[in-house]
């Protein structure tokens, strides 16, 4: 749920090793036809994701392509169908290039980045002209930090780099510079002008954090582009934060494995759908333990404190931006307050694991059995597994 947040299969997928496909590598370097041993072995001159022969075929049947690099700073897998290998190439490569220009906007480690630049205007009283990729998801954000009394804040960067530091150096930042953080935070600090399409951040040290929208966001985008180019069957994985579209064209549905909240373990419980976002929230790889407490990557905007229960979020939405936000949401709601919201909004279901005295507790929103396809039990294979990195 990061930008700096997403496999292989069969699972476990979200342990992004052992990579089970005969690869064919074009010269796009990503791409990957996992029917390459039977594209080698035709004799009628098939296409591959490397070029044609020259005797002309009329393929009908779709075939799998997948495509695998580091994009965000998290693992970005894309998983497609389409019975051209030069029309999945192209549409796979473009959908990567939207990514790239997105990171561009967000990213809370460039410099120079869109949204980087805008907080260098913090307090001085300037209203920026952003672009519309900043505007909408800004605006979707201050909407949510509302609806949630400020759980999910997008001002909370000044204590995200607190917090990061802390991680860092084991220790805990004083009293005053908490003090400081806090007094940056707060997404009624954040003006915007509709009709200029302004942004005015009115506090001094004001940062926006992006980490747990911007890579549904790209996900979402990246299905946009996939399907402007008629490939509608695609699932888009970066860092755990899933989202799909169109079923293979030889099952109903996509199958997502959810990472148990116990690292070296298979999942047992499992998300069966299409056409939606499914995003995992938690802090599996990033905490600090300080004087025997365990704090998690995921701060309460509310308290300027990390989350210290060990717990994980995974939820479904209608698309990969909601269910990112959603899951931060509810980790900081906490489970009764979080799945209880999660139940007053359309097509949306949520699933809470926390541990307690070393066992996994499984808590439930009301629509997640009717949501998720309700599959669980002994590892199966899966397309990709949802985990919060």
């Amino acid at each position: 749920m990061n930008t700096n947040p997403r496999t292989t299969d069969p699972c476990p997928l979200w342990m992004f090793t052992n990579v089970f496909v005969l690869c064919l590598t074009c010269c796009l370097g990503g791409i990957v036809n996992t029917q390459a041993a039977e594209n080698r072995s035709n004799p009628e001159g098939e296409k591959t994701a490397c070029g044609a022969s020259n005797l002309p075929i009329v393929q009908t049947e779709s075939k799998r392509w997948t495509w695998e690099s580091v994009e965000m700073a998290a693992p970005l897998r894309i998983v497609c169908y389409h019975p051209d290998a030069t029309t999945a190439a192209a549409a796979m490569e473009k959908a990567v290039q939207r990514i790239r220009q997105l990171n561009d906007v967000f990213s809370d480690y460039d410099a120079n980045s869109e949204v980087r630049r805008l907080c260098d205007t913090a307090g001085s009283g300037q209203a920026v002209t952003v672009s519309e990729d900043l505007w909408r998801l800004l605006e979707l954000s201050l909407k949510f930090s509302q609806q949630t009394d400020g759980a999910f804040d997008v001002t909370v960067g000044p204590l995200s780099r607190l917090w990061r530091r802390a991680r860092m150096s084991k220790e805990m930042p004083p009293a005053w510079r908490f003090e400081e953080a806090r007094q940056a935070v707060g997404y009624q600090f954040v003006k915007m002008d509709s009709r200029n399409r302004t942004v005015k951040l009115l506090r001094p040290g004001m940062r926006l954090d992006f980490g747990a929208v911007a890579k549904g966001y790209a996900i979402d985008a990246a299905l946009n582009v996939l399907r402007s180019h008629g490939v509608d069957s695609a699932l888009v994985d970066l860092g755990g934060d899933i989202g799909l579209g169109n079923p293979p064209p030889d099952r109903p549905f996509w199958k997502i494995g959810v990472a148990p909240l116990e690292q070296g373990q298979s999942p047992t419980i499992f998300v069966q759908r299409n056409q939606c976002g499914v995003a995992t929230s938690g802090d599996r790889y990033r905490f600090v333990v300080i004087g025997g407490q365990r704090y998690s990557h995921i701060v309460d905007p509310r308290t300027g404190i990390g989350l210290t229960e060990q717990s994980e979020v995974t939820v479904i939405a209608p698309n990969a931006t909601l269910a990112d936000i959603f899951a931060t949401a509810v980790s900081v709601l906490g489970p009764e307050k979080g799945l209880a919201w999660i139940d007053t909004l359309p097509e949306t279901a949520a699933l809470y694991l926390r541990l307690e005295n070393g066992q996994t507790k499984v808590l439930m929103s009301a629509r997640w059995k009717e949501l998720s396809g309700h599959s669980s039990g002994l590892p199966q294979e899966c397309e990709s597994s949802s985990e919060a990195r």
